[in-house]
């Protein structure tokens, strides 16, 4: 099993302390601007650590792998694919017509990732879709 070294708990702090989907590289920054300097590799395998471990989450959007606290509970991504904000959502129906349509298949659930593509408010405004 993995050691928690001083490295890998000042990663672990910056993301429990925060709602960010981290990835890597912002995370490293992050931790350079706070006067802990980590090298991309060490955050790298820091992250795996910490996620073989279980204190931290993951999750792919449009490619990249990004990082959050663990504690915050199921819930899903609309990902603005103009600039690239994240906003949690929990929509109670979504989650029965999940369910629903696992067991219909004989299938057992035992999580599941949505993350839905689109353009924020912001984003949708500068750029309409045509026939939107």
């Amino acid at each position: 099993m993995s050691r928690l070294t001083s490295q890998r708990q000042a990663i672990l702090d910056l993301i429990r302390s925060s709602d960010t989907h981290w990835e890597a590289e912002s995370l490293a920054r992050e931790l350079a601007d706070r006067g802990q300097s980590i090298g991309i590799a060490t955050v790298y395998r820091g992250l795996a650590a910490l996620e073989e471990l279980g204190l931290i989450d993951s999750i792919q959007f449009g490619g990249k792998k990004r990082y959050e606290r663990i504690d915050k509970g199921h819930h899903d991504h609309l990902v603005c694919t103009g600039c690239g904000s994240i906003e949690e959502f929990i929509h109670p129906q979504i989650e029965r017509l999940q369910q629903a349509a696992a067991e219909q298949k004989g299938f057992v659930m035992t999580g599941h990732q949505l993350v839905i593509y689109g353009l924020c408010p912001a984003c949708a405004a500068q750029h309409p879709v045509a026939g939107g």
